[in-house]
């Protein structure tokens, strides 16, 4: 099977089942969660993220020298203004916290997909990964953000654990953008 190629991740969201359940971990200010729920147009969305400046035991997080102050802070009020009539109506969910602790309470086989960009430290993602497995549906997508090495950053943390689970048999990669942070879907088995 070939994988295809987007020239971005709002075409890549076109591959999405509409009307389906989702989850994304790592919303920042939300702009690409706008972005899932327009296109992908889900019957329930869970949006989560850690929204705040400081490590679970309160110091400062250790910031590269080119990321901004974009990356950690609360925007979750933000987050909830731009969606406040769909957190009003159920259909969107915010979720204060680290996604692991979130996704593990969820019903086993009881999302459709699910969109990875939070901590890109690779045992961070790993475990994500392992959860979403498990609560992705088979047929489900796992979706995600950053599928390149980044040196100064996170090294090759994000590809590595994909293309693990790929190796090991749990998902398939089915498409990729080509920007300079590409996105990357795959199709749980």
């Amino acid at each position: 099977m070939k994988i295809k190629e987007f020239e971005t991740r709002q075409e890549l969201y076109t591959e999405i089942p509409k009307g389906r359940i989702g989850f994304e971990a790592g919303v920042c200010k939300g702009m690409n969660a706008m972005h899932l729920y327009q296109i992908a147009k889900p019957s329930k969305l869970y949006l989560c993220d850690i929204w705040t400046d400081k490590r679970p035991d309160g110091a400062d997080w250790n910031k590269p020298a080119d990321f901004t102050e974009l990356w950690y802070s609360n925007h979750s009020n933000l987050v909830s203004i731009f969606f406040e009539d769909e957190i009003e109506n159920g259909t969107v969910q915010l979720m204060r916290g680290y996604a692991s602790d979130f996704l593990i309470e969820l019903e086993d086989n009881s999302l459709d997909w699910i969109y990875l960009d939070s901590a890109h430290i690779y045992d961070c993602i790993s475990i994500e990964i392992d959860i979403a497995l498990q609560k992705v549906k088979s047929g489900g997508l796992i979706l995600g953000h950053d599928y390149n090495a980044a040196p100064d950053a996170w090294g090759a943390s994000v590809i590595r654990a994909v293309n693990e689970r790929i190796q090991d048999g749990d998902m398939i990669m089915e498409s990729i953008t080509i920007e300079k942070w590409p996105s990357y879907l795959c199709r749980v088995v």
